[in-house]
């Protein structure tokens, strides 16, 4: 795209930019741009095929610029926008916390299917965006959620003021180290899973953005599972079950016998890509 006299309508940039972004090995090319014009124009994406016609002026033509080079340079979109998407809501999100992921919405899926419980711990909450799901959606009338990070802690609270819900807790805790002295009747996470020995294999646009305390245990990726085994008892209501995400196809087998060598029964679930994805865990 040049810097000349050249008249933009936001049709012409969507096209534009879906092709740069494709050349330039982007996934979803064409959604990217959109969100970006979205926050461009502050409207929604039916919008710009409304306005598709429109002639985008100077201004914002030069913050659109602006987050196309941020882009191209490895930057994740949802940091440029400061927003990410999880279960149909926008959270903020920073360097700080990492990316809600589609595939973390089938936590939400399988509480929903198990029905609503009096009591909810989030153990890695990062955005907040499951623990505030999880209230936004009435599945839970206590929602604890706690995280290592306490500058994560502050973005989770911001996205709690933002959505509007009022009945979580948010407390700063080290899970591998440190006890819960309540028991709940769901404990969910997302637990860092990633072994030490593939952080150089992950996107580059994970490595450099995404913070790693969230990616990886700085073990083999399974320190968080054996924890959870450990402290089940200690963890869960009698009728309680644990709710985790875990590291796809490869990470099953070890995380099943995790669970099964503490007498616990599993039950696993897949993913959009058919990749088994979550486990829950019970008595």
């Amino acid at each position: 795209m040049t810097t000349t006299t050249k008249l933009w309508r936001i049709i012409d940039l969507i096209n534009w930019g879906t092709d740069h972004f494709t050349t330039k090995g982007l996934d979803n090319a064409r959604r990217e741009m959109e969100w970006f014009l979205c926050e461009v124009l502050s409207c929604q994406r039916i919008d710009l095929y409304v306005r598709f016609e429109e002639i985008m002026n100077e201004d914002e033509l030069e913050v659109f610029r602006t987050m196309v080079k941020r882009r191209i340079s490895g930057e994740p979109f949802q940091h440029i926008i400061g927003k990410a998407p999880f279960y149909g809501r926008d959270f903020i999100v920073n360097q700080n916390v990492l990316i809600p992921r589609p595939e973390t919405e089938i936590l939400i899926e399988r509480i929903k299917t198990n029905g609503s419980v009096n009591s909810l711990l989030d153990i890695g909450t990062g955005t907040g965006c499951i623990a505030i799901t999880v209230g936004l959606e009435n599945l839970a009338d206590k929602i604890f959620a706690t995280d290592i990070s306490e500058s994560t802690i502050e973005i989770a609270k911001d996205n709690m003021k933002l959505h509007q819900v009022e009945n979580i807790r948010f407390a700063h805790h080290d899970f591998l180290k440190q006890n819960f002295k309540t028991k709940f009747d769901v404990v969910i996470s997302n637990p860092p899973y990633i072994g030490t020995n593939e952080m150089n294999t992950l996107q580059a646009e994970v490595q450099d953005y995404d913070p790693p305390s969230a990616l990886t245990d700085n073990g083999d990726g399974l320190s968080f599972y054996h924890r959870f085994a450990e402290q089940f008892e200690n963890l869960l209501t009698n009728d309680g079950y644990l709710l985790l995400e875990f590291g796809g196809n490869a990470q099953k087998q070890a995380v099943e016998s995790i669970f099964q060598n503490a007498g616990l029964k599993t039950e696993f679930f897949e993913d959009l890509q058919n990749d088994w994805r979550i486990v829950e865990v019970r008595r």
